[in-house]
């Protein structure tokens, strides 16, 4: 029977995607099912890693029922998954202690006592990344000192790709572009550096096999193939990180080109092929080969479903309506400007203590001002991380946009004229989005045979390119804006971190 299928599973913080695709690279059939986010305490985001496997059975099954198709010609599976993710599993890949994903902050001792090592900035430069409580470095410390048991019964520390790479073949390992959490990835030479990881009491016994992300990792174990109801065999890609595969699936397979992702958790990554250290930043290796990713992560994507939840809970169809009502409203939101740190800061500022912010309001302020507010400060903050890219001599020749933000044409318009150049936003010949999905296909057919080259096959399958032109005039205006933006937000940094602790010291009385 020839095998003329593929399966994609990306494993997302609020819910696992799961899409099927034949191997011309049309999407035929895909679903997603959610799951519940744990904080039992303020700092703390913890998944339970079962649920994640539960549900990507679910919807293996679903999407093969819903494509009517015979199971049999599934030719490969290609797995993404967040980063900053740790699962410590035991020898049979189960996991012994929920998942504790990039949203968890709960190590900031540990964080702290990093940086105060005097070997603090080797390990920067090993990884080409900070030391920030966000990380996988710090998290496995607090396992450490907290949960002693579980660290030393652990056998392997997992990412959250690798945890199910591992459930599907049996195989445990870590992909490069999933590595750089790490502190002791020696991101240069692709492999785990021992003097780092002895520094921090770490054992190379307990770490993955580190490999590439399009490499097979297995084939489908017989008891993973009877709880997603596939045939065992076929075989599984090591898998990848979610933004590096989905700014492969929003078009940036060449240097220089930027994927700006408009969602919940915003950024950019700009393909470089080299080496940056900028502690300010995220640095990874890109799904293609010979290509880095220079990144910069923000959390102010959620704005603008804070803004609809808290003032038109009741307003069908909000976000169009939202859209429709900025777009009538002039560039610059009447002087009024939005520090979008509703959930701290990550780059450049790594601050958790961080608070979003209205600056300039007044009685003439409207609720159209407002919402171009948000959508342009979330849009700072990103460009915020793109003339710091720049000053690291990243040069940016594309950008192409990616997430549920690239619905909204006023958004879209609003980022060309902010960065000062053209705002591309790339689809598939069906009208659907490119992104993570579309990533994995390539990948995953480039692994198995199916095309020659994985870069090649997503500009081919991204025919439509919708270009939104920036107004000079509106730039130089924003230009001056976001220097108003840049002072407001370090200028309050002192008083986020002095709100923090007054609101420690009342909480009782401030918490209700």
């Amino acid at each position: 029977m020839k095998h003329r299928y593929i399966l994609t599973i990306d494993v997302g913080t609020s819910s696992v995607k799961t899409a099927l695709w034949t191997e011309r690279g049309a999407c035929i059939a895909e679903t997603a099912q959610a799951y519940p986010l744990n904080r039992v305490h303020p700092l703390w985001a913890e998944i339970d890693g079962n649920l994640w496997w539960d549900a990507l059975c679910q919807t293996i099954r679903q999407v093969v029922t819903t494509a009517g198709i015979d199971a049999r010609q599934i030719a490969g599976i290609g797995v993404d998954g967040m980063g900053w993710t740790l699962v410590p599993v035991d020898q049979h890949s189960e996991p012994l202690h929920p998942a504790i994903i990039w949203l968890d902050r709960r190590a900031e001792a540990e964080t702290q006592w990093l940086r105060a090592l005097p070997e603090a900035e080797q390990l920067i430069n090993l990884v080409a990344n900070p030391l920030d409580a966000a990380y996988i470095t710090p998290k496995l410390l607090w396992l450490k000192n907290q949960r002693p048991k579980i660290f030393d019964a652990a056998s392997k520390f997992l990412t959250c790709s690798g945890f199910i790479t591992a459930r599907l073949t049996g195989e445990m390992t870590c992909d490069y572009t999933q590595a750089y959490g790490y502190h002791f990835f020696d991101i240069a030479r692709e492999q785990w550096d021992e003097h780092a990881a002895e520094l921090l009491g770490i054992s190379l016994g307990k770490l993955p096999r580190l490999a590439a992300c399009a490499d097979i990792a297995g084939m489908l174990t017989r008891h993973a193939a009877t709880q997603t109801g596939l045939p065992a065999g076929i075989p599984v890609l090591v898998g990848c990180l979610d933004a590096a595969v989905g700014a492969l699936g929003a078009g940036v397979t060449r240097v220089g080109q930027t994927n700006e992702q408009g969602g919940q958790a915003g950024g950019i990554a700009v393909s470089i092929d080299h080496i940056v250290v900028e502690p300010q930043l995220i640095f990874s290796h890109h799904v293609l080969p010979g290509q880095y990713l220079l990144q910069g992560g923000t959390v102010g994507g959620g704005s603008l479903g804070w803004f609809r939840d808290t003032f038109a809970p009741m307003e069908a169809n909000a976000f169009d309506l939202f859209s429709q009502e900025v777009a009538r409203t002039p560039a610059g939101a009447h002087g009024l400007i939005f520090v979008p740190y509703m959930a701290g800061e990550r780059t450049p500022l790594w601050n958790s203590r961080a608070r979003g912010v209205f600056f300039g309001m007044s009685y003439k302020t409207t609720r159209g001002d407002m919402l171009r507010a948000v959508m342009e400060g979330c849009a700072f903050a990103v460009y915020d991380n793109i003339r710091i890219a720049a000053q690291k001599g990243a040069r940016v020749q594309e950008y192409l946009g990616s997430g549920g933000a690239t619905a909204s044409a006023a958004w879209c318009q609003i980022k060309a004229d902010i960065y000062g150049k053209p705002f591309v936003v790339a689809r598939r010949a069906d009208g659907g989005e490119g992104g993570h999905s579309l990533g994995l296909f390539a990948l995953t057919a480039q692994a198995i045979g199916l095309r020659d080259d994985a870069g090649a096959c997503v500009e081919e399958l991204l025919p439509q390119r919708q270009v939104f032109e920036p107004s000079p005039a509106r730039h130089a205006m924003y230009e001056d804006l976001f220097e108003i933006y840049l002072n407001v937000s370090r200028k309050l940094l002192g008083e986020f971190d002095h709100l923090a602790s007054v609101t420690e010291k009342h909480k009782q009385i401030l918490m209700g």
